[in-house]
C-alpha cells in the first residue's frame, strides 16, 4: 500500500438558459449584481455564462477606450478563480487597451481536450458581441495551468504569444514562427524555480523570443507591476517599454553583490525583452556590459550548483515522506521555518525556502492521496506535517474538513471548512462534489458557509 501511495504521488507531481452577467465592483470582487439582460459594460468586470453550457462561466474586463478591434489576453487559474485573476490585472488591461479574460470553470486536472473545447466555446461566445482581433489572441496560466498552456501552444496556431507562471515545460517547446513570444515567469522562492530555470535554459535555444523573467516571490500570481513584463512584450508601446526597462534596471542596480545571481537573472530577462522589442536605447548597453562581467557569469554558475543540490534534496524528501516519523518532521520543519523568517537571505537560504515550500507541495499531494484511499492514519500524519509547514494554507484546512467528515466528526469538519474559506478556499464545485460531506450537506451551518463563496 505504501508503494502504491508513493507511486501515485510521483506521477501526480511530475507530471439553455439566458446569458447571465455578473457585474463586479472593482474594489470588492465579491460584491456582485446579477443582470439578467444580455449586456456588458466597459471599465468593470463582467461575468457571463455560455447559453449552451451554463457551467462554462468566464469573466472579462473591457477597456473604456473604443477600438475597432481588441487583442485578447486569456489567463487560466488552477482553481478556476477567473474573476479574481481578472481583478488582479484589470488596470493593465485598461492601460494597454486589451480585453482580459479568465475562465471560472477550467481548472487543474482537467483533460487537455476539455480545456481546448471550453476555450473554443468561450471565444466563440465572446466574439458574438465584442470586436476580437483573432490574429492577436494570447494565453497564459499559473502553476498547473502553466503546464496546460505549454500543451495548448504546442498543439495550436491560434495563439500569438503565451506566458507560463510557476511551472516549467517537461518537453521541448517547438519553434512557432518569427513573432511568437513565450515568457516563463517564476519567483525566487517558488518551489518550482529550479524546473522553470532549467526548462528555460533549454527552450531559449529554440528562439530568443522564449524568455524568462524572475522576481522575488513565492508560488502565486505575480503582482501587476511584475506581470507587466508580459504585457509590454505582447502589446508594446514605446513609452511603456522605456519606463518599464528603466525602472527595473534602476531596481537591479541596487541589488547587493551577495545577490548577484538575482541581478543577473533580472537583467537577462530585460535584455531578451530589448531584443524582442528592438529597444536599444539606455540602458541596453549597460545591461549588456554587466551580463558580460565575470561576477555575473560566476553568479550564474553558483546558482546552477545550488540548484543541483536542491534537486537532490527534493528527491530525498519525496522518497522519505512516508518513512520519516513525526519527531523527525517536527525537527526538520522547525529548521526550515527559521530560514523562512530570516530577512537577509543568502543564495542557500533561498534554496531552503524553496525546499520548505516543496514540502508543503508534497504534503498536499500525499494528504490528498491518503484521503482518497481512506488511509486515515497516513492522512493524519501528512496533515500534521502540512499544518506545521503551512499553518494558514486554505487547502490544508479543507483537507482537515474532509478528514473529520470521514471520521463522522461533523462539527470539527464544518469548523475546518469555515477556516478554509476564511483563508481563501473558494472552489465551490469541489465542495459540492465531495462525497464526504453528504451527511452534512443539508445542515444550515454548512449551507451558510458554502454560500459565502461567490
Amino acid at each position: 500500500m505504501k508503494a502504491k501511495l508513493l507511486i501515485s504521488i510521483v506521477v501526480i507531481i511530475y507530471a439553455c438558459n439566458p446569458i447571465s452577467h455578473k457585474r463586479e465592483n472593482e474594489n470588492n470582487i465579491n460584491n456582485q449584481e446579477i443582470i439578467t439582460q444580455t449586456i456588458y459594460k466597459r471599465g468593470i468586470i463582467n461575468t457571463l455564462t455560455i447559453p449552451d453550457n451554463i457551467n462554462y462561466s468566464y469573466s472579462f474586463y473591457l477597456p473604456n477606450d473604443s477600438l475597432s478591434k481588441y487583442p485578447i489576453f486569456i489567463l487560466l487559474d488552477p482553481h478556476a478563480k477567473g474573476t479574481f485573476v481578472v481583478s488582479l490585472y484589470q488596470q493593465l488591461a485598461e492601460k494597454y487597451n486589451v480585453i482580459l479574460l479568465s475562465s471560472n470553470y477550467i481548472r487543474n486536472s482537467m483533460p487537455q481536450i476539455q480545456i481546448e473545447q471550453i476555450l473554443d466555446a468561450i471565444l466563440k461566445d465572446i466574439s458574438k458581441f465584442l470586436p476580437i482581433d483573432t490574429n492577436r489572441i494570447y494565453i497564459g496560466g499559473f502553476s498547473g495551468m502553466a503546464r496546460a498552456v505549454y500543451n495548448l501552444i504546442s498543439n495550436s496556431t491560434r495563439y500569438k504569444g503565451a506566458v507560463a507562471i510557476g511551472a516549467g515545460a517537461n518537453f521541448q517547446i517547438p519553434w512557432k514562427d518569427s513573432t511568437f513570444c513565450l515568457i516563463q515567469m517564476c519567483g525566487f522562492k517558488d518551489m518550482n524555480f529550479h524546473e522553470v530555470f532549467e526548462s528555460n535554459q533549454i527552450i531559449k535555444n529554440v528562439s530568443y523570443l522564449y524568455m524568462a523573467f524572475y522576481y522575488d516571490d513565492i508560488h502565486q500570481w505575480p503582482i501587476d507591476t511584475i506581470m507587466e513584463f508580459a504585457w509590454i512584450n505582447f502589446f508594446p508601446n514605446k513609452s511603456n517599454i522605456s519606463h518599464f526597462i528603466k525602472s527595473y534596471y534602476n531596481f537591479a542596480k541596487n541589488i547587493p553583490l551577495r545577490d548577484a545571481w538575482k541581478k543577473t537573472l533580472l537583467l537577462s530577462g530585460l535584455r531578451y525583452s530589448c531584443y524582442h522589442l528592438k529597444y536599444y536605447e539606455y540602458p541596453f548597453n549597460e545591461i549588456n556590459n554587466y551580463l558580460n562581467k565575470i561576477e555575473s557569469k560566476n553568479s550564474l554558475k553558483q546558482l546552477q550548483n545550488i540548484l543541483k543540490t536542491e534537486r537532490k534534496e527534493m528527491e530525498e524528501f519525496s522518497k522519505n515522506f512516508i518513512e520519516k516519523d513525526s519527531l523527525w518532521w517536527k525537527k526538520t520543519i522547525s529548521h526550515y521555518l527559521q530560514i523562512k523568517n530570516k530577512t537577509n537571505l543568502s543564495p542557500y537560504d533561498y534554496k531552503d525556502i524553496r525546499i520548505a515550500n516543496y514540502i508543503g507541495l508534497l504534503a498536499y499531494y500525499y494528504t490528498k492521496d491518503a484521503l482518497n484511499q481512506n488511509r486515515m492514519d497516513l492522512a493524519k500524519k501528512f496533515l500534521s506535517i502540512y499544518s506545521q509547514i503551512e499553518p494558514f494554507n486554505s487547502d490544508m484546512l479543507y483537507f482537515w474538513s474532509i478528514y473529520y467528515a470521514k471520521l463522522n466528526k461533523y462539527t470539527n469538519s464544518i469548523d475546518s471548512l469555515s477556516k478554509a474559506i476564511k483563508f481563501g478556499f473558494s472552489d465551490k464545485l469541489m465542495i459540492q462534489n465531495e462525497l464526504s460531506f453528504n451527511n452534512i450537506r443539508d445542515s444550515v451551518r454548512f449551507l451558510d458557509i458554502v454560500n459565502k463563496i461567490k
